[in-house]
């Protein structure tokens, strides 16, 4: 059988188209077979990133994405292993997520256990068994709703206690006493000073012990002498006038 130029031209082409599909499902094979040496951990081969919104979607994770910042942890990126050495307080983290390039390991919380620390955490090996360099890592979870922080109110009551007035009533009888008022004089008691105009001395009449002698005739006697009197000066006065 002659081979013309077109049709060798033909086998060529199926024979590159050959190679190529055996190449790619060869490729692919690898890449479905990605394996890891922590028997702790799920392998993955798949482009996957830590702002994905299916980042905590696969291998059996749930919740959210949980940065490395909120982890306490040694090693991580650019090394080969990942200790994680303390969790968040209000998240309860379902797993972990170890990457270098396309390729990951899932850890589920149950695999690894309630103690702490979770040491060795690593991502799958590639060429044939060489442990890679972790290049991107984070953990998923859900968060936990704190219990409300109770708050304690200190009442201070104030009790006022009033005193009733006693009143107390006897049934014996008392007896009242009158006296008399007692007029008591006192040397010691100072006399208010007082300042008057002092009064015309008036001439004391006295009563007389009546003796049986009539002095009705003394008065007449003693008005007609003052009248004399008083007649002799008025006429002495007039003379010297």
């Amino acid at each position: 059988m002659r081979v013309t130029p077109l049709r060798r031209s033909g086998l060529l082409a199926s024979v590159a188209l050959a190679a190529a599909a055996s190449l790619v499902l060869a490729t692919s094979a690898s890449a479905d077979e990605v394996t890891t040496d922590d028997p702790r951990a799920q392998p993955f081969f798949q482009f996957i990133d830590v702002n994905h919104p299916d980042a905590c979607a696969v291998g059996g994770l749930s919740g959210n994405v949980v940065l490395p910042g909120e982890f306490g942890y040694t090693g991580g990126d650019n090394q080969k292993h990942l200790n994680i050495t303390g969790l968040p307080e209000d998240v309860e983290v379902t797993g972990m997520l170890v990457k270098a390039g396309d390729v990951f390991n899932v850890y589920l919380a149950d695999e690894l256990g309630d103690a702490l620390p979770w040491n060795e955490l690593r991502a799958p090996v590639v060429d044939g068994g060489t442990l890679p360099e972790i290049g991107q890592w984070f953990g998923c979870g859900v968060a936990v709703e704190q219990p409300p922080t109770g708050t304690t109110t200190t009442t201070t009551t104030t009790t006022t206690t009033t005193s009733e007035p006693t009143v107390t009533h006897s049934s014996t009888p008392t007896s009242t006493s009158r006296s008399e008022p007692t007029t008591s004089s006192s040397s010691a008691e100072a006399a208010p000073t007082t300042t008057t105009v002092a009064p015309v001395p008036v001439a004391e009449v006295r009563d007389l012990a009546a003796t049986g002698f009539g002095s009705a005739w003394l008065l007449g006697c003693g008005a007609a002498l003052v009248a004399a009197g008083a007649a002799v000066l008025f006429v002495m006065r007039r003379r010297r006038a």
